[in-house]
């Protein structure tokens, strides 16, 4: 006996063979056309046996009826004897007294009859008949005349020996073809199913050569129009994906990293000075350098937090009913009690499906973003838009505005316009971000137009709740 670990591992690599791809469809192909090889084969040979029988029965019920006609003028022992001769298809004929002897016949059907009398007038076919015991088998026409003689039975059979011998012939021609055949279309599909599948192992060691550090290199996709060049040009567009998300990623890691440091350093940097003075810090240097700065960074974690599971999971909500108007409400009062701007209000009540407070920080992210850019004045309004089943809020300032090739870059992370990077005038660059993320989150949009008068307007627009939604009647109130 052999190692036992030697043959499982001989065992596991023949299944690995016998898994792959090009050996299955060879084994499958080579299978299905052994069966079907076989199932035409005895279609065959059963048309043929049956075909041969048919044959052997017309040649003897043919001379049956040529004896029989014969009997009618002529005694069994006067007959002409070239109807007695054997022939191809005939090999015994005997003609039968109504006590079973037989009268006349060929030299080797004398001994006894191959069936027994039937009336006269009456015929049928015999299989399988014997004079006696181990005497070679007859397929026979067996009929019975009348005559001026008297009745006769005329027995014509041929011998099933030869057919089934022809049928044997036959068969063994199949076995010995019928391989030959399975093994040269065997070889054929291994040989077709491996120039097919060269491409797809092309592309499986291009894509195993590919390092994450290098998402740049692509496979080679075939001009063949077929599955394996969608399968490539599917390949190559899943490495522009993940090449992009990459880029993406060491961009977001790199400002992340950037935008953290600040604030870090800040108050590291206070830290720092009271540890190596030995003195505490005071209560004005708290409030003004380290507590805004560790908000600042709090709320840049929380930020980041809510954009890594956006990208992971989709920004999560809790839906309810949500009175927009009340919302927008609020965030004006706000802005009028920082005292900053001047804030012109237009609240319509507007009732939306979706997350209060994902809701309310989207707002509040547009609201500080255009006090942060007005010169003076900052406007907010709403409209509802029936027809569309849309609701809009639109915050505008008097500020530079934004230039139209940056309008779909602002809502990127980390994109800022102002030239220098300080939060006091540019901000984390993540609010518009996170805008877009939950105004996406709740099948809206939102996009940046010129303002009246000039600066630039923010407006979102979320879908209305469906007619089976209550929801309150349009009222206006300006302020």
């Amino acid at each position: 006996m052999g190692d036992p670990g030697t043959v499982s591992s001989r065992t596991t690599r023949l299944r690995r063979r016998m898994a792959g791809v090009r050996i299955r469809l060879t084994v499958i192909a080579t299978l299905l056309l052994a069966i079907a090889l076989a199932l035409a084969a005895a279609i065959m040979l059963l048309v043929l046996h049956e075909s041969l029988l048919n044959a052997a029965d017309g040649a003897t019920s043919a001379r049956a009826g040529q004896i029989a006609q014969a009997l009618q003028s002529q005694a069994p022992a006067t007959i002409d004897a070239g109807l007695l001769t054997p022939s191809n298809d005939v090999d015994a004929i005997q003609i039968v007294s109504p006590d079973g002897t037989v009268l006349a016949g060929t030299p080797n059907a004398r001994r006894s009859p191959l069936s027994g009398s039937v009336a006269p007038g009456a015929r049928r076919t015999v299989d399988d008949a014997r004079m006696r015991a181990g005497d070679d088998e007859y397929r026979g026409s067996v009929l019975g005349v009348t005559t001026p003689m008297g009745p006769f039975t005329v027995i014509v059979g041929a011998a099933e020996g030869p057919i089934d011998d022809v049928v044997l012939t036959v068969a063994v021609l199949f076995c010995v073809v019928f391989p030959i055949i399975l093994l040269m279309l065997g070889a054929a599909v291994h040989y077709v199913v491996g120039r097919t599948l060269r491409p797809v192992e092309q592309i499986r060691s291009q894509v195993a050569s590919m390092s994450s550090s290098d998402l740049s290199r692509r496979v080679s996709e075939p001009d063949t129009g077929d599955e394996i060049a969608t399968l490539a040009s599917t390949m190559n567009q899943m490495l522009d994906r993940l090449q992009s998300a990459r880029e993406r990623q060491l961009h977001f890691v790199g400002d992340a990293s950037h935008e953290l440091r600040s604030p870090l350093m800040t108050i590291v940097g206070m830290l720092d000075l009271a540890h190596t003075s030995g003195r505490p810090l005071d209560i004005d240097t708290i409030d003004t350098v380290v507590l805004p700065e560790a908000h600042r960074l709090q709320t840049m974690v929380a930020d980041l937090l809510l954009l890594a599971r956006a990208d992971e999971h989709g920004v999560p909500l809790t839906v309810e009913d949500v009175d927009l108007d009340d919302i927008v409400d609020a965030e004006a009062r706000r802005l009028e009690r920082l005292g900053r701007v001047r804030v012109n209000a237009h609240v319509e009540a507007v009732r939306v499906r979706g997350d209060r407070d994902k809701l309310t920080r989207a707002v509040r992210n547009l609201a500080d973003n255009a006090e942060r850019h007005a010169r003076g004045r900052v406007e907010i309004s709403m409209s509802r838009d029936t027809d569309a089943g849309t609701a809009s809020v639109t915050i505008s300032d008097d500020g530079p505005g934004i230039p139209e090739p940056d309008r779909q870059r602002v809502f990127h992370r980390f994109v800022r316009l102002d030239t220098d990077r300080q939060r006091s005038s540019g901000g984390s660059g993540l609010g518009l971000a996170i805008v877009a993320e939950i105004v996406h989150a709740h099948d809206g949009d939102v996009h940046v137009a010129d303002a009246v008068g000039g600066g630039a307007a923010v407006t979102v627009v979320l879908p209305l709740p469906g007619a089976d939604q209550t929801d309150e009647p349009p009222s206006a109130a300006s302020r």
